[in-house]
């Protein structure tokens, strides 16, 4: 069969980095292949995605060369290289560009030029193979993050590409949404004929999906035919539950909740309602629930970003966020200078913000190489323990977390469930709001279920 894509050579530094991301990467793909790009975090599979093609591709050096059907992608005009390779992004509201589902579909066709009746037909044709016919009138902001990386992905397939390239796609995805959405990846395969490259993190779960697994580690490719998975995970809340069996803590509660009500919409529905959660000082509390049951707006009403339109809220002492995007919380290049700039701002001295730093990085496996490095070439896992420095700086005992385990492989994960652990023996409380039932079930001591606006327990 004819190759469609060839990597060849492919090595890459970014801008203002001080080493490879990419070393002498070398990979070809047969038309109609499938395939997934496993690696942990840092390991540059998102980075290789990216540079498939010139119109995603970062900046910084770049050697050795991307062909597609035998020719560089870079000598390709940009518009075909759009109509060719479609790429949908970890994040979908990093990618929609327009406020409705009809205009988001329409506007990569519209750019290109492409006649009004034919953007129209590839519409109504989209819309109905991937089933959100009810969805063409509606806001992107009304909508799910499911719905939203669905709509992300039915407007990758309005270009009708050859190649479909997807950066883990399932991050921001309850379970259940992220089975349906890779069942949607694989009728695109399957029925049209495209070639997918999907980076991942969670093989055991989804490698029986592809053709073959190619793992990359530090930059370099290694090709895997091994794509055994276990099946164990638990799609439903059941064990969730039995985290709060036979248990009571006394101990003062560290964040009250009581008949929380709020919708975005004067006359809209009430995203929550009623919801009430007590957690206890030292407790690491877990939130689950279905993508768009309103998680992430409960802590934003406790962070008072938002103000409902009922019940209560109490802190006890001072709280910190983390958002889920973790490289949004820095301001400067490195974790040190970001840090050194934050400690500033409070009014600590040169000695104080030294002995600090110090004392947060011993605590969170911060070497100097990390806190001197450059956010953008550090691996989610250190980008999100070096954010989590700049919570334990802020002086605060009382962190939220919003989708902590996203993008991160499962030794991140680990060694943040022992940073959280960690820090509830040392008397800080922790709320973190997730879709990883394993991560909950491995580092909370209580958890609910946040569904119909309420919190279950």
């Amino acid at each position: 069969m004819a190759k469609k894509l060839q990597i060849q050579g492919l090595s890459f530094m970014y801008a203002l980095g001080n080493k490879n991301i990419l070393s002498g990467v070398e990979l070809e793909l047969e038309a109609g292949e499938k395939v997934m790009l496993a690696g942990g975090s840092g390991s540059g599979k998102s980075t290789l995605l990216k540079l498939i093609s010139p119109v995603t591709a970062p900046g910084g050096e770049v050697w050795g060369s991307v062909l597609l059907d035998g020719k560089d992608t870079r000598s390709l005009a940009k518009e075909e290289v759009i109509a060719r390779i479609a790429y949908v992004a970890q994040n979908p509201e990093a990618q929609i560009v327009v406020d409705t589902v009809s205009g988001e579909l329409a506007f990569g066709c519209e750019n290109l030029g492409m006649d009004p009746v034919e953007v129209r037909r590839r519409i109504a044709w989209t819309a109905t193979y991937f089933g959100i016919e009810s969805l063409l009138k509606r806001k992107i902001s009304e909508l799910s993050g499911g719905q939203k990386q669905i709509v992300s992905l039915a407007a990758a397939i309005m270009m009708k590409p050859e190649v479909l390239l997807l950066d883990e796609p399932t991050t921001y995805l309850d379970p259940v949404a992220a089975l349906r959405f890779l069942d949607l990846v694989d009728s695109v395969n399957r029925d049209l004929g495209i070639t997918v490259i999907v980076a991942e993190h969670r093989v055991r779960e989804f490698a029986k999906r592809f053709d073959r697994v190619v793992r990359i580690e530090e930059g370099r490719i290694l090709e895997e035919k091994d794509t055994e998975q276990d099946a164990d995970t638990d799609l439903f809340y059941d064990k969730i539950f039995s985290l709060n069996s036979g248990k009571k803590n006394d101990a003062p509660a560290a964040v009250t909740v009581k008949n929380l009500t709020f919708r975005y919409e004067k006359n809209g529905r009430n995203v929550l309602e009623g919801a009430d959660v007590r957690i206890p000082e030292g407790a690491v509390y877990a939130l689950l629930g279905g993508n768009g049951c309103g998680k992430t707006t409960f802590l934003r009403c406790l962070t008072a970003e938002l103000k409902p339109q009922g019940g209560s809220i109490k802190i006890k002492g001072k709280l910190a966020a983390m958002t889920q995007n973790p490289l949004s919380m820095f301001i400067d290049e490195t974790p040190r200078k970001d840090l050194t700039f934050f400690l500033k701002q409070k009014g600590a001295s040169r000695d104080e913000i030294a002995k600090k730093i110090a004392g947060a990085a011993e605590k969170l496996e911060l070497t100097d190489d990390i806190l001197d490095s450059n956010v953008l070439d550090l691996s989610g896992g250190e980008v999100e323990r070096a954010a989590v420095a700049k919570l334990i700086l802020s002086g605060a005992n009382v962190m939220l977390f919003d989708e902590p385990t996203k993008g991160l492989d499962t030794g991140a994960k680990n060694k943040l469930s022992e940073i959280m652990k960690s820090l509830a023996a040392e008397g800080f409380t922790i709320l973190f709001v997730t879709h990883d039932i394993n991560f909950a079930l491995s580092t909370a001591t209580a958890a609910g279920v946040l569904s119909g606006g309420t919190v279950l327990e």
